[in-house]
């Protein structure tokens, strides 16, 4: 039987294509720029920004696109679309479907709970649950855990937890394992638990170590 390991965060951490990312917390607390972080890494991103942030700005090269079929376009390769009622739900929902057709994407949800209230649910489920035959990506971001469905948080192979509600830190204990509930309850500003699930382990840091963190070459080619 795997032992837990608890043990200071790795540098940098590996994370390879057809690996998805949960990145859960409060706002304030440093999901975006986690992200941000995490995207420097990739060539090919499709982005929905499903609610008005202004630090998106943190996010550089992507172009907004009215329209998926955009991504035949070989110059793009960051593509950024802004679904917010039924038509731009429509092209969300082609952008990912055309993600699942090419592979090597890495699919970027800024709040998986708009996302699925905008009806994207069984494709993000695709791309989360199949994914990985594809070398495709996904990073959720999400506030509420408690209000989405699982798969984001059952599918990570990464998750990274800020700051919780109580009753969103027993959400992804229970998608994970029982052994990061501690660390998650520990958590203060913009401290975050982190737990990689092949690896079995569950360690903590904080934000300023982020840059430290996330050094990963590009793996898209």
């Amino acid at each position: 039987m795997n032992s837990l390991a608890a043990t200071a965060i790795p540098a940098p951490i590996s994370w390879q294509l057809g690996e998805h990312v949960a990145i859960v917390g409060d706002t304030g607390t440093g999901k975006t720029y986690l992200t941000a972080k995490l995207v420097e890494a990739r060539r090919y991103v499709v982005m929905l920004a499903l609610k008005d942030d202004p630090v998106l700005k943190m996010f550089h090269g992507f172009t907004k696109a009215q329209r998926a079929d955009k991504m035949e376009d070989v110059k793009l390769e960051r593509i950024l679309l802004k679904p917010r009622y039924e038509r731009q739900a429509f092209e969300a929902a082609d952008a990912l479907e055309r993600v699942w057709r090419h592979g090597n994407w890495t699919v970027v949800i800024d709040e998986l709970w708009y996302a699925e209230r905008l009806g994207l649910s069984p494709w993000i489920e695709r791309l989360l649950t199949q994914g990985r035959s594809k070398n495709i990506s996904v990073i959720a971001g999400m506030q509420r855990p408690a209000f989405v469905s699982r798969f984001a948080i059952s599918q990570c192979t990464h998750l990274f937890s800020f700051r919780l509600d109580r009753r969103d830190a027993k959400t992804i204990r229970d998608a994970t394992t029982e052994q990061l509930l501690p660390a998650v309850d520990s958590l203060q500003g913009k401290d975050f638990a982190y737990y990689h699930r092949a690896r079995r382990l569950v360690t903590t840091g904080n934000a300023n170590t982020l840059d430290e963190l996330i050094r990963i070459p590009p793996s898209d080619d």
